[in-house]
């Protein structure tokens, strides 16, 4: 059995008052006696409905319980999407795939665990499987992983995983359900400093090893299914590696780092050969012995280059073929060069910054309408034109563009361009106009750092912003620092910022972003700025219980309106995806859900 929240000793009880034979009053007083925190139950109090009639009807969801897709659906569904998934036979085998990226999107883990950024996590999970994932080609459905399918039981709880039989590590040693056993327990556990433990206990409640190839999982309440999988990061790791090394070791052990490349062992289309920090490569190799679609090519290798414009003049010269996310100033001079085409689509990114409220770092964010002023200070519609010429749109709301959530006709607040209006808030907040132009406040200039990745699109950004808000009193000081050492320890351990430039994609479209709003991702989510809104918690449990789709997105919408309102952060513009890379990969299809999904189907002309 592995590791057991709170939650899950409530289960039984729940149950029974789901099926009408408590009432919530008998339920909480029960409850109480359990050894559960005031706060836990507090919690509690915000999920469960009134009544027993008003919970989610789950036996008109599951009745007689659900049976997901199983690999060989899922290889139709995607074959009628993309029919080169189907063509395999004849297939040109060989060849180098070389991805470029820069050195402020450098490869920061080789463990999936710690991957939380791009490219990371996109490489990391060519060699790593999750149990099941959202499909690549967009919406919602969940395909096979290393599970060849799963069932939702007729309670709407436990989910039973059958694993693929063939499937081995790259060793050799077989995938069996004491590696996702381990591997659920690591990600439980807040000593293993994964990002995603959070997510991970407020969806999954417990779980039990049925055999070697079914593993019991019981999430802590009925969920959709897209909720569930997109908080469960549910990617496994062999327990023959990993099994004998504390948790709280597992991001510095050379199998993380990538410095043993024997402990960098995953079960995944490809396996890894090599780290060289010298020349800022990784290199990996096709898994000949993959259980699912074998790689046509050889070999897949990321390299890293100073800047953008060196990546592009790689791209150019034929020395790398893929480029994720070229400047936006780049992008319609490259798709007209010979030999190179530029892939555009829809995406979950977006671009923001976020105000650090903890009071004990800074002061100058604690008044909303210093928040909100900064905002309405910014003319982000001429920062779009001028900075993604046209591949972005101004944001009215957090939610990307593919999200269920994604209503900017629906925001209730909306921040335009309006420097009048950014001068009153801050003469509301208190903050005039100091002897040398700098408004301040009880002894206090508003004056802050805008800490970055050091980019040059990043560059261009917080200059503009630095320049606006110079326009109405407020001295914004660009700060590039070093993504890696400097910034994710700052965001992560320190949280020593003012304010924090990013860019973030969700990868889901199921609109829960309590991972960077939700109280309990300070410190063990994205949450940074260290914000907290009680009823921005409740909706948000409120949601991921509902399964009725459009009731869902109403609790999104309204959850999406409160941070609005509030600004911990600035969304600043929803971004598309682009991608450049050399047409002689053949079938490389980047998406939304993936931009690498299709590696194992692209071929290399010579």
């Amino acid at each position: 059995m592995g590791k057991r929240n709170p939650v899950v000793q409530l289960n039984d009880l729940y149950m029974e008052f789901i099926a009408g034979q408590i009432d919530r009053r008998t339920f909480f007083k029960r409850a109480s006696v359990l050894g559960l925190s005031g706060l836990t139950l507090s919690r509690l109090a915000m999920a469960v409905p009134a009544t027993a009639q008003e919970a989610t009807p789950v036996d008109a969801v599951f009745p007689g319980g659900f049976r997901s897709m199983d690999r060989d659906e899922a290889r139709a569904k995607l074959a009628e999407q993309f029919p080169f998934t189907a063509d395999l036979e004849g297939r040109t085998e060989g060849g180098i795939a070389i991805f470029g990226g820069t050195a402020s999107a450098n490869l920061t883990t080789v463990h999936p665990h710690f991957a939380d950024n791009f490219p990371t996590q996109d490489i990391v999970l060519l060699m790593f499987e999750q149990l099941a994932g959202l499909y690549v080609g967009g919406g919602a459905d969940i395909v096979p992983g290393l599970a060849d399918y799963f069932e939702i039981s007729e309670d709407g709880v436990t989910y039973t995983f059958h694993l693929n039989r063939d499937a081995q590590w790259h060793d050799g040693e077989p995938v069996t359900a004491a590696d996702v056993d381990l591997s659920f327990a690591a990600m439980a556990d807040e000593s293993t400093g994964t990002s995603y433990t959070t997510n991970f206990n407020q969806t999954i409640a417990s779980w039990s090893v049925v055999d070697d190839h079914t593993i019991d999982v019981v999430a802590t309440d009925v969920m959709a299914q897209l909720v569930f999988f997109a908080n469960a990061y549910m990617v496994v790791v062999p327990a023959h590696i990993w099994g004998d090394i504390p948790f709280n070791e597992w991001q510095i052990d050379p199998g993380a780092t990538g410095q043993d490349p024997s402990r960098v062992v995953g079960s995944g289309p490809f396996r890894f050969d090599n780290l060289n920090e010298s020349e800022g490569t990784a290199t990996f190799n096709r898994n000949e012995d993959y259980y699912d679609v074998v790689p046509a090519i050889d070999q897949l290798i990321f390299q890293t280059w100073p800047d953008d414009t060196a990546v592009i003049e790689a791209l150019r010269g034929g020395a790398i073929d893929i480029v994720d996310s070229p400047p936006p100033a780049d992008v319609e001079d490259l798709d007209a060069t010979e030999g190179i085409d530029v892939a555009i689509y829809d995406s979950y990114l977006f671009s923001w910054y976020g105000y650090n409220l903890d009071p004990e770092k800074t002061t100058l964010f604690q008044d909303v309408e210093v928040r909100q002023a900064l905002i309405h200070a910014l003319d982000r519609e001429s920062m779009v034109d001028n900075l993604y010429f046209g591949l972005a749109e101004v944001a009215y709301g957090p939610q990307p563009v593919l999200s269920e959530a994604y209503a900017p006709d629906r925001t209730e607040l909306r921040f335009e361009y309006d420097p009048e209006r950014a001068i009153e808030l801050l003469e509301q907040a208190g903050w005039v106009e100091g002897a040398d132009g700098v408004r301040e406040k009880d002894g206090q200039r508003l004056s802050f750092e805008i800490m970055y990745g050091a980019a040059s699109i990043n560059d261009l950004q917080a200059a503009a912003m630095q320049d606006f808000w110079r326009a109405i009193g407020v001295e914004g000081q660009p700060t590039p620092v070093d993504f890696d050492t400097v910034l994710v320890p700052a965001l992560t351990q320190s949280y020593d910022f003012d304010m924090v430039m990013l860019a973030f994609n969700w990868a889901t479209p199921n609109g829960d972003q309590s991972a960077m709003f939700g109280t309990d991702s300070y410190g063990g989510g994205f949450n940074a700025m260290r914000y907290s809104n009680p009823r921005f918690d409740e909706l948000i449990v409120e949601a991921n219980r509902e399964l009725d789709q459009e009731a869902r997105r109403e609790l999104l919408i309204e959850a999406s309106n409160i941070v609005n309102e509030e600004a911990p952060v600035c969304v600043l513009w929803y971004r598309q995806g682009r991608v450049a890379y050399s047409d002689r990969l053949q079938n490389f299809t980047p998406t939304a859900g993936s931009r690498l999904w299709s590696l194992s189907y692209v071929t290399v002309e010579a």
